[in-house]
């Protein structure tokens, strides 16, 4: 992949292709989605590519993708009915054979960043279009993740080749166009003609590029070099006064994750009094306001607004902007002159990884920043940090406590630390239902906050800019920081 697309992004002249041309942070560090990062910097990607077994409306309620439909049979038994006549852009079929092998692979590849398939003890093809997931316990999750990466099936072949990564087959509904795309810059789709729904996409080709300085993000969108692209509180003023429109919602739970709590590294952080001294020593409405120009909302918990049981408004300033008490609670965690960690950051969580760190050195505590290129924080070295600035997009509550409390390890829980409490929690809330389900993850959200488990600064609107005379019907997955690929994205 050498040479960059040229042409006018969202160019509509007489005789040339229909083109939205998107702007992201980062971009894959490989097309295969087992190994691929998360979020929706690489989802669009995938999404384009792949396609999913499952897609969400815009309401975030799950809705057929390539499986015509769903059913869990009972709690440890989970069935797919797959579209008849999807084959992928190699002639390969999409049939229950392609993905029982896609699964297979997931629950045996190696040093992966996520564990999502754990659960999965057997892959049954029930017939040509039938497939069936035997759990070893039950996992309420496990629909969410095929929505996401997990649901990106690639062609069997491709997946034999060994060169999926940088060769990307699937069924979704854009090819990549490897001829107009470089590395790290910028990404080349055009439109499957053969994708089961290719009438919902109004554009001939995709093109995503990638801008890792926000400033030079937003020059892009004002100046039309792209059509969407991401925003963030420094901007934000700014962007109103354009005649972008600007689409916002609450979703990312932003905050400082503290990897090292069994204390390898660093003792203190093993201590729960220093944990909460950390929480009492930041002020989340002032780096909310001044960070994110007020689009967010200041939080100690995790869960996220909408995510279901476990968010528990009462919870969200259980911890006030008090040096005095951290100071306080340092001395009784032993440590009356503070320690030091380092913590990870990508350059557009900086600002707010620069303000917490701020804050904690009032009451004695370095934070020392290590700033990563875009897109290695959640898939390199996992393991070696002893914190990171985050903005996690959780967007299923279920999802929250294996994530970021419950071993193995993960992109999110990346020395595999497992809080005794929280597990206990989370296996009765699994085995039950409907109100005690909910009680039980509300205590978990008590328990996560009380433990101090992370330094959460608040809930962060995920701002996404657009061009409206370009495209129209932008939707934005729950945590998500740029447009859905498979709704919307309309011409005008």
């Amino acid at each position: 992949m050498t040479a960059a697309c040229g042409g006018g992004a969202g160019a509509d002249a007489a005789g040339a292709p229909s083109t939205v041309s998107i702007g992201y942070a980062y971009a894959p560090e490989t097309f295969d989605p087992m190994y691929a990062n998360a979020g929706a910097q690489v989802s669009a990607h995938m999404h384009a590519i792949y396609g999913a077994l499952i897609e969400r409306d815009a309401q975030g309620v799950e809705r057929p993708g390539m499986a015509e439909s769903w059913e869990w049979e009972d709690a440890q038994t989970l069935r797919f009915d797959l579209r008849p006549g999807v084959k992928f852009t190699d002639g390969e079929d999409y049939d229950a054979e392609a993905v029982k092998k896609w699964l297979d692979y997931g629950r045996t590849a190696e040093d992966t960043p996520y564990s999502n398939l754990d659960a999965i003890e057997n892959v049954v093809v029930v017939d040509p279009l039938t497939v069936r997931l035997e759990l070893s316990r039950p996992d309420p999750r496990l629909t969410k993740f095929f929505v996401g990466h997990m649901g990106a099936v690639p062609s069997p072949a491709a997946l034999d080749s060994g060169d999926l990564g940088i060769h990307p087959v699937g069924a979704g509904p854009y090819t990549l166009d490897e001829g107009r795309t470089t590395t790290d810059n910028t990404y080349t789709y055009v439109k499957n003609p053969d994708y089961w729904d290719a009438a919902r996409f109004d554009h001939d080709e995709l093109v995503i590029k990638i801008y890792t300085d926000a400033n030079a993000m937003y020059n892009a969108l004002v100046s039309g070099q792209v059509d969407v692209g991401y925003g963030n509180g420094s901007n934000f003023a700014a962007a109103q006064s354009t005649d972008l429109e600007v689409f916002s919602q609450p979703q990312n739970a932003n905050g400082i994750a503290l990897y090292d709590l069994a204390g390898a590294n660093v003792p203190a952080l093993a201590s729960k009094e220093v944990r909460q001294a950390l929480n009492w020593a930041v002020d989340r409405k002032t780096i909310i306001d001044t960070v994110f120009q007020g689009q967010g909302t200041p939080s100690a918990l995790a869960f996220t607004p909408g995510s279901g049981p476990g968010y528990d408004e009462s919870l969200l300033d259980h911890y006030g902007y008090d040096p005095a008490k951290a100071k306080s609670l340092l001395a009784q965690g032993g440590y009356p002159d503070g320690f030091s960690f380092s913590a990870v950051t990508l350059s557009k969580d900086q600002p707010m990884a620069e303000a917490v760190a701020g804050y904690l050195g009032e009451v004695g505590v370095q934070m020392e920043l290590i700033v990563r290129p875009p897109g290695e924080t959640a898939n390199t070295d996992i393991g070696k940090y002893d914190a990171a600035a985050v903005a996690l997009g959780l967007a299923d509550s279920f999802a929250t406590p294996p994530n970021l409390w419950l071993g193995p390890a993960t992109a999110n829980n990346q020395r595999g630390f497992e809080a005794p409490e929280i597990r206990a929690l989370y296996d009765k809330a699994v085995m039950t239902t409907g109100e005690e389900q909910a009680a039980l993850m509300d205590d978990i959200a008590a328990a996560a906050v009380e433990g101090a488990y992370s330094v959460q600064v608040g809930y962060v609107n995920s701002l996404t800019y657009y061009d409206p005379d370009k495209v129209t019907n932008i939707m934005v997955l729950p945590g998500h920081g740029g447009p859905y690929i498979l709704e919307g994205l309309d011409k005008p």
